[in-house]
């Protein structure tokens, strides 16, 4: 397609959001946080009017769980637009922007507005004054799309959960374990390793005028548990995770080319979105063929560089989602990139701040404003959904995709092939000797309480055991115990290990 084509897709507008009420009961909630976002991405491409003409707004679903957001935005703004309502996922944001890039490429689309927030700070300081957060739009009528995965109560009830992976930091958590063991990593090497990752993303979040935490902690604050640092779920600490509870909103406006030359937007506002993948496919931990590395992860991020013709090394930019430390360090691993470049440009999801499931966007608007200012340049994020399971990647670019090469936006749905994965056994009933594969150590109000351990039976299938004992949650907290045997009992508590 070339760059002269009225259907390329752009990204006109960006805006970003940060609320820092001090009164919370003053605070404006997540919707209207939404629209403020929208209406400031709409000043930033300089064609308020865009608003108006939007033909699809598309809304990340969100803690407030509102009906059908978009179109109660719709209507404030005096658009007649389509409704979309992305599910619940880290990778919702990448599947919009894919999604509105395809429509407007097809004809089928002219300008499609996306939008999400969070007002989580505001909200639970009003609760603990013994109030309940305002809300708009609690009834109406069903989206007219949904994009994304629905989520069951099977998705909630299933053998990892019931296993004691009960928040996603648990599970990842134990994919942290089984990460450093490959890696031939001790628990300080690790740590300090992990530490030292996050305190360079929270330098770039000082930095970044719309992040949520413009202190940056230094290695050995993140790493040291402590009264304002409690144990999450071992080896995480609480600056080592992602912050929900933040009050935080963001927007893109994206139409076609030929739409914005008709509204006069020059074209040193314009980013281009180049190549996006997807893999979003809810997947068992406890059916993973590993937990050491996650494939599909570096499936779709491979995939997007290689749409976009994009060496990962030459992106100028990165943003590798980074609601824990594991899917940074996997990400880089796989794209052949070290750890010791900045891998994002807002400070992630720790200190830039994690407002649910919109925090891509966020991601997203940084990497525009900096692709304005260097238009020979390219940008890679990435984004993570579920427990580990779901995956995205959107290449973005300062000049149009035929400038390297390229042909118009390029996607690739992986779903099938990550499917077609090979699965490991699962043996939920098992007792007996087994050998430690992954582990976390749970922890409540800051004490580590209880060990998760993945095992691995002799057949070489996979199952869950437990262990209760404060002196062995504590060697599981400070040792590596990855390759220990144990005896797993039929309440799936394990009384010991010992060296294979």
């Amino acid at each position: 397609m070339s760059a002269n084509s009225g259907r390329m897709p752009v990204i006109v507008g960006a805006a970003q959001i940060v609320q820092r009420a001090a009164d919370p009961a003053q605070a404006r909630e997540a919707l209207l946080l939404m629209e403020d976002a929208l209406r400031a991405a709409a000043e930033d491409a300089g064609a308020p009017a865009l608003l108006g003409q939007a033909d699809s707004i598309a809304i990340c679903q969100g803690l407030t769980d509102y009906r059908n957001p978009a179109a109660w935005l719709a209507e404030r703004l005096g658009a007649h637009a389509e409704s979309v309502l992305g599910q619940i996922s880290g990778t919702t944001v990448q599947q919009l922007v894919s999604d509105a890039a395809r429509a407007i490429e097809s004809g089928t689309r002219d300008v499609v507005l996306i939008a999400g927030g969070e007002a989580e700070n505001s909200a639970r300081r009003v609760r603990r004054a013994g109030g309940e957060p305002a809300r708009s739009q609690a009834d109406g009528p069903d989206p007219d799309r949904r994009v994304g995965v629905r989520l069951t109560p099977a998705d909630w009830t299933g053998p990892d959960v019931r296993a004691g992976l009960a928040s996603p930091a648990a599970c990842f958590a134990v994919f942290e374990t089984a990460l450093r063991h490959r890696l031939g990593l001790t628990v300080a090497q690790h740590r300090a390793r992990i530490a030292s990752l996050w305190a360079r993303n929270a330098r770039v979040a000082a930095e970044n005028p719309h992040a949520w935490v413009r202190r940056a902690p230094s290695a050995d604050e993140i790493a040291t548990p402590g009264p304002d640092n409690p144990w999450i779920a071992a080896p995480y600490t609480k600056l080592l995770v992602a912050n929900m509870v933040v009050d935080q909103a963001a927007a893109l406006v994206v139409c076609s080319a030929e739409r914005a030359r008709r509204l006069g937007i020059p074209e040193s506002r314009w980013v281009y979105p180049h190549a996006g993948a997807e893999a979003v496919v809810v997947r068992s931990v406890s059916e993973r063929e590993t937990l050491a590395a996650e494939p599909p992860l570096a499936l779709v991020a491979q995939r997007a560089c290689a749409l976009a013709g994009l060496e990962p090394k030459d992106a100028a930019f990165l943003d590798f989602y980074s609601c824990f430390p594991a899917p940074v360090q996997l990400t880089a691993e796989a794209l052949g990139i070290p750890l010791e470049r900045a891998l994002t440009v807002t400070g992630g999801l720790s200190y830039g701040g994690g407002p649910f499931n919109s925090y891509v966007l966020h991601a997203i608007a940084t990497a525009v404003a900096k692709l304005r200012t260097q238009r020979d340049a390219r940008a890679l994020v990435t984004a993570v959904g579920g427990f580990f399971s779901k995956h995205a990647a959107g290449v973005y670019g300062g000049a149009p995709p035929e400038h390297r090469g390229g042909a118009g936006f390029a996607f690739a749905d992986l779903a099938d092939e990550v499917r077609a994965m090979p699965r490991r056994e699962y043996a939920g009933d098992y007792t007996g000797e087994a050998e430690i594969e992954a582990y976390t150590v749970n922890a409540e109000a800051g004490r580590l309480t209880r060990a998760v351990v993945a095992c691995r039976t002799p057949s070489g299938a996979r199952t869950w055991a437990r262990a209760s004992d404060p002196a062995l949650v504590e060697r599981f907290a400070h040792e590596d115990l990855v390759g220990n045997r144990v005896r797993i009992a039929s309440d799936r508590e394990i009384s010991g290990t010992s060296r294979s």
